[in-house]
């Protein structure tokens, strides 16, 4: 009768299966330890009838109390005296005195209590008041007050006595500054631009320029203090805003929406786009067309000179058509056309399956043989509580998670 079997496997005890009785005949025959040692030291081998015992000298600080009741062993530290340290002082003081007296002078710096300290207890230094005085400042910076600074500074900025001059130009009234004395910026109230010389007026009003001495391609004054522009299809003229456009379309290649002239000033709109329906062959070039949406191919898809076929969805649907349950798998052609080594699932048995010299036309097929399936639950006994039935089939792998003990349907 096919059942789920327990498989051994390094490690395991005799105990787990059903021949164990006897294995075990008594307590005594077993050794409490196989080996003990410590350092090097070898403190228990094979020794049935040996005691292992914890021992701690005295006056070195580590102590070792045992509870009968819970096996416990409990160590503690509390007891280690300075003399058992590495160091036992600091600064050549010994541990548990106090070091030597840290003083402050009481006039500068003062404690919160005393004018000494040394380790014992602690203390806060701080700047006693009026501690500092204008003594202990550079004169050259002048006088310190309560909450003022009074003085001057000497020396140079950027290597002269003077920050360097600022001038004026162009449209600025003339002025010096060097940081010395205040000075006054204001704009010219008549002055010239460079390249073509226009004169420039300044008045509380605003800015003012003559445009009748201005002119270049496409531009001219008219004598009245305006500019007139010149209309043409060359180089530096304007396009009148009156000037019409119109676009055309072909049938089965081009909708454009607004196909009526439109003036170039009304700012005119198109829609330009795809007809419903291309008409004609069409060839699309280029290393890569990207369709975002669905593609429909009603007729026949030929994909020439495709080595490798890369699909970047993670799953892939196959016979999506089908409205009921069936084989279905994939066939890797070998050395006759459409016939090849088959991978597949085989409905009948709801199981993985591979087959040869497969016909890749046919809508069924019966394995040779079967993939092994692996599953895993808390139970420790498949036969009581294990997977679905359809994973009770010869060759599957069931491992508990429970003992990590493995079974196989057989």
């Amino acid at each position: 009768m096919a059942t789920w079997k327990k498989v051994a496997v390094s490690g395991s005890d005799i105990s787990q299966f059903n021949n164990d009785a006897g294995y075990i005949t008594s307590i005594t025959a077993q050794n409490a330890f196989a080996t003990a040692s410590y350092d090097g030291t070898l403190l228990l081998a094979d020794d049935a009838n040996g005691n292992l015992t914890f021992a701690s000298s005295s006056n070195q600080g580590l102590t070792i109390s045992a509870n009968a009741g819970t096996d416990t062993l409990t160590f503690g530290l509390s007891a280690i005296p300075n003399t058992s340290l590495a160091n036992s002082t600091i600064s050549g003081i010994s541990l548990g005195n106090n070091l030597n007296d840290l003083t402050v002078d009481n006039a500068t710096l003062q404690l919160d209590s005393g004018t000494t300290y040394n380790g014992g207890t602690a203390k806060t230094i701080s700047v006693k008041d009026g501690g500092i005085d204008t003594d202990a400042i550079a004169t050259s910076l002048g006088t310190i007050g309560v909450n003022s600074f009074t003085g001057s500074f000497s020396g140079s900025f950027v290597g002269t006595t003077d920050l360097p001059d600022l001038t004026d130009g162009n449209g600025i009234a003339d002025f010096t500054y060097d940081g010395s004395t205040t000075a006054t910026i204001s704009v010219e109230s008549d002055t010239t631009t460079g390249g073509n010389v226009v004169g420039v007026s300044v008045t509380a009003n605003g800015v003012g320029i003559n445009v009748d001495n201005i002119d270049g391609t496409g531009l001219s004054a008219n004598g009245s203090g305006l500019l007139d522009v010149d209309y043409g299809s060359t180089s530096g003229t304007a396009v009148q805003g009156n000037t019409t456009i119109t676009l055309t379309q072909t049938a089965g290649e081009i909708d454009i929406t607004g196909t009526a002239a439109q003036a170039l000033g009304g700012g005119p709109s198109y829609t330009i786009g795809l007809a419903d329906t291309i008409s004609g062959n069409r060839t699309f070039s280029g290393d890569t067309i990207t369709i975002n949406n669905d593609l429909i191919v009603q007729g026949t898809a030929s994909f020439q000179n495709t080595t490798n076929l890369e699909v970047s969805d993670r799953f892939v649907l196959f016979a999506s058509g089908s409205t009921g349950t069936g084989d279905g798998g994939i066939v890797v052609q070998q050395a006759t056309q459409d016939v090849g080594e088959l991978f597949g699932y085989d409905s009948g048995t709801t199981r993985w399956g591979v087959t040869s010299s497969f016909t890749a036309n046919n809508s069924a097929y019966t394995p040779d043989a079967f993939m092994s399936a692996v599953t895993t639950l808390a139970s420790t006994n498949p036969n009581t509580s294990g997977p679905a039935a359809r994973y009770d089939a010869v060759g599957n792998i069931y491992v508990s998670s429970g003992d990590e003990s493995i079974w196989i349907y057989s």
